[in-house]
């Protein structure tokens, strides 16, 4: 890999991040139902894959369709903006 798109990337990720709020909106979730939600929980209600759910919690998901996120957001009743935050990380 060439060393100057190393140091391009690198403050490309401080800059800008997009994090996926899953592991939160389950944990929420989980707390109002009294039940644990589980990645194999979504996968009924949704058909979404267990994998697919998995990248996305661990922000290592690059692009997410609309329909994944059209059935998260029915499963979870909330709005995209409530599933995916914009952090601008601080040097």
């Amino acid at each position: 890999m060439n060393p100057a798109f190393s140091i391009i990337w690198i403050i490309t990720e401080k800059v800008l991040m997009i994090q996926c709020r899953l592991r939160e909106m389950m944990a929420e979730r989980s707390r109002d139902e009294r039940r644990r939600i589980t990645y194999d929980v979504i996968l009924a209600n949704t058909g979404i894959s267990k994998s697919t759910l998995s990248r996305m919690s661990s922000d290592k998901e690059g692009r997410i369709g609309v329909e994944v996120m059209n059935r998260l957001c029915q499963y979870f009743d909330c709005q995209p903006g409530d599933l995916f935050v914009y952090v601008k990380e601080t040097s």
